[in-house]
Formats: structure tokens, C-alpha cells, sequence
């Protein structure tokens, strides 16, 4: 019985070595008398959860392409250890059996594999979108603006918060891919009409519901957190889309490079300069809760 697991130690023991090797490097060896210099949390970034998920995926990713050889060298060897050391004969059920064996795990792996891909993809998309977004309200700044990033609230994110003295904003981001019909114009128009977001072949209404619902729960959240009544104004930016709107009615949807003029120049609520300090302190202590990644707090390395 020792034989004939031999094979497959032997399979697994650049694995094993690896992981050893990692786990030293990771979480044994410290860096003498050094430490972070950074002593507090860090603002989240755009799309900060989205890219903890695309960096979970990819390591899923990567353990399915490491998995899928191993096994099939795993088999292998015991087949091996089976037909030289077990004294088996070699037939061809067995070397069929270890074949579909084989097969059908790379198979679910692969299918597994894909899906994950996908996914993956979509949050990239998603992520390349609140990055987009991000730039250009970041210049908001210029103008008197806080902004901050996906922003953590109840078992969701607001994608984006602008404050300033024409008020706050929560913005609410949505990739969409383009169809490439060969129009260039009707392909990256999307019709507004004060309830619809009708885009080339499909409509929805869930972005516009999400953006108002969000602002709600931040216009609740705020006014507890301050105390004092205020509002807050959903807005929703559709990246590389241009919006044409045919009613007055509805919330702001925009394309984000139109998100610093309209902003800026909003006309109706005035914050006074006290209570945007207020707000912005509010804003600050939920939204800066990132751990600098460098250093463990006992300055172990990572």
C-alpha cells in the first residue's frame, strides 16, 4: 500500500513545496525593526469591492488551472502505481476508466472555469466604469467638492458621494455594453424619458429605482448623522452612452463627462460651509476603513 501512494506524493511535493515556501515568505519572515509608516485606515478607492471580488476570482481562477493538471497527473500516477507496483493487469477498461475519470473533472472544472471567467469579466467592466466615473468627478474637487467612493452602507455600496455647496449627491454607476450594428450614433444612444432608460434593443427601470432608493437611505443616514434635515439627489451615469432626455421629469442621468458642469452649476439647495464640514466628517469616518495592505499592525510583512 506504501508503494503505491509513492507516485502520488511525488505528484504533489512540488505543490506542497510551494505552498511551504509561500507560507514562509508570507508569514515568517519579518523584516527587523521596520514597520508601515502609514498609522491610520485609508479612503476606499473607486469600485473597492468590486476589486476585492475580481481579485478573489482570479484567484479562483488560478487554483482551477493548477487543479485540472494536477488531478489528471494524479490519476496517472495511480494508475501507474496501480499496473507496476499493485501488479494489476493493464486492460482497456481500466485505461478507459482512468480516462473518463479524467475527463469528466476537467470537464466540470472547465464549465466552472468559464463561468468564472464571465463573471469576472463583468466586474471588470463594472470596475472600469466606476473608475471612469471617478476621474471625472474627482475634479469636482477644483470647485469646492468632497467626493468619496463606494461607499459602504447596509448590505450595499453607493457607488459614488459628491458634497458640496450646491448640495450632496449620491451617483450610481452602470456599465452597459454596446451593441455594434454598424451605426455608431443610435448604437450608443440611450432615450430617457423620466421613468425608462431605453437603450438600443432592451430597456430597464432597476438603475433609476436603485439610484433614488440609495439616496434615500444616505438622505436618512446624513440627516441622523448631522442632526439636521437635508436632502440628497440620486444621480445616475451610464459611461460612453450619450443620454438623450425627452421629459422633464425624473432623476439626473448623465453621461460622466457631463457630470462637472451640470453639478457645478446646480442651482436650489445651498449647504452653508458648517454643515458641509459636518457631512464630510460623517463621511469620512464610515468611508475610511481600508487596512494599508504592506505590513500586518505588528509590522509582520505580507
Amino acid at each position: 500500500m506504501k508503494s503505491l501512494l509513492i507516485p502520488s506524493v511525488l505528484t504533489l511535493l512540488p505543490l506542497l513545496t510551494m505552498l511551504a515556501i509561500v507560507y514562509a515568505v508570507q508569514y515568517q519572515v519579518k523584516r527587523k525593526k521596520r514597520r508601515s509608516p502609514l498609522c491610520s485606515k485609508l479612503l476606499r478607492s473607486p469600485g473597492e469591492s468590486l476589486r476585492l471580488q475580481i481579485d478573489d476570482l482570479t484567484q479562483d481562477l488560478l487554483s482551477y488551472l493548477l487543479l485540472m493538471p494536477l488531478f489528471a497527473l494524479l490519476v496517472y500516477s495511480i494508475h501507474l502505481s496501480q499496473s507496476y507496483y499493485g501488479s494489476q493487469p493493464e486492460t482497456i477498461s481500466r485505461i478507459l476508466s482512468s480516462v473518463l475519470i479524467v475527463f469528466a473533472f476537467i470537464t466540470y472544472f472547465s464549465i466552472k472555469f468559464v463561468k468564472l471567467l464571465n463573471r469576472r469579466r463583468r466586474l471588470r467592466l463594472a470596475h472600469d466604469a466606476e473608475m471612469a466615473v471617478a476621474q471625472e468627478l474627482n475634479q469636482l474637487m477644483l470647485d469646492g467638492y468632497y467626493v468619496y467612493h463606494d461607499f459602504p452602507a447596509e448590505r450595499f455600496n453607493i457607488d459614488h458621494i459628491a458634497v458640496g455647496p450646491a448640495g450632496a449627491f449620491a451617483i450610481e454607476t452602470k456599465a452597459r455594453t454596446k451593441p455594434t450594428t454598424g451605426n455608431g450614433k443610435s448604437d450608443a444612444e440611450v432615450v430617457y424619458d423620466g421613468q425608462c432608460l431605453k437603450f438600443p434593443g432592451w430597456s430597464e427601470t432597476k438603475p433609476i429605482e436603485q439610484a433614488v432608493s440609495q439616496a434615500r437611505w444616505l438622505e436618512k443616514w446624513l440627516s441622523s448623522a448631522v442632526g439636521e434635515s437635508l436632502g440628497v439627489e440620486p444621480v445616475l451615469t451610464l459611461p460612453g452612452w450619450f443620454v438623450r432626455r425627452t421629459s422633464p421629469n425624473g432623476i439626473l442621468v448623465l453621461n460622466p463627462k457631463n457630470l462637472r458642469p451640470v453639478l457645478k452649476n446646480k442651482r436650489g439647495v445651498t449647504l452653508s460651509d458648517n454643515l458641509v464640514k459636518r457631512i464630510v466628517h460623517q463621511l469620512d469616518q464610515r468611508c475610511r476603513d481600508v487596512e494599508p495592505k504592506a505590513y500586518w499592525p505588528d509590522g509582520t510583512k505580507v
